[in-house]
């Protein structure tokens, strides 16, 4: 980011803090002193999530299913710039002789995909295209649950509402095991 559009977005937020106050009255002069740089700090960090080398390591002889549960994300909805957050579960077949992931690049392409105001279904599905990108493996998928602060604390006020969404990508050599292989997947999964 350029100086220049570097103070304009530091304007922006702190514009949008003394707005938001000057309509609601909802923050002390501390807040308005560091709120808008607290701000700014926190999307920095979020937006640092984008960066990692995706290891991968190549296998020989036979294919077995790689799983990986219950990886927590933290995102944001690109409707109300609200929370939501929730956990991932991935599963992936590798080729014969193939790649496999090192473990933790698992948790960082859900950080990486997570960190942007977006809406669940768009997580699940990137998530689903990095890896079959960096892995080309025979099969995989990925559920992604949900809650949801625009639902929880607005609107309808659904506190225990729980979004679920899946997505998969497969290589058309498994086209005819693929209901097994999803079946599988599930199972592990404990979907």
């Amino acid at each position: 980011m350029e100086k220049n559009d570097e103070i304009i977005l530091k304007e922006s937020i702190k514009n949008l803090v003394y707005n938001l106050h000057e309509k609601y009255g909802w923050f002390n002069d501390e807040e308005l002193n560091n709120t808008p740089e607290r701000i700014e700090n926190f999307y920095k960090e979020w937006y640092e999530n984008k960066d990692f080398n995706f290891t991968k390591f190549k296998i020989n002889g036979k294919e077995s299913m790689v799983i990986l549960k219950n990886i927590s994300y933290y995102s944001m909805c690109s409707h109300h710039l609200l929370p939501f957050f929730g956990t991932i579960n991935i599963a992936y077949l590798p080729k014969p002789s193939g790649y496999i992931a090192g473990v933790s690049k698992l948790v960082r392409s859900v950080n990486k995909i997570a960190s942007k105001p977006q809406l669940q279904e768009n997580m699940t599905s990137e998530i689903v295209e990095l890896l079959y990108k960096n892995l080309d493996p025979l099969f995989v998928m990925v559920i992604a649950k949900g809650q949801h602060m625009c639902m929880m604390m607005r609107g309808v006020k659904q506190e225990n509402a729980t979004m679920i969404t899946s997505a998969i990508k497969y290589n058309e050599m498994i086209k005819n095991e693929l209901e097994s292989l999803k079946n599988e997947a599930l199972k592990s999964m404990g979907g």
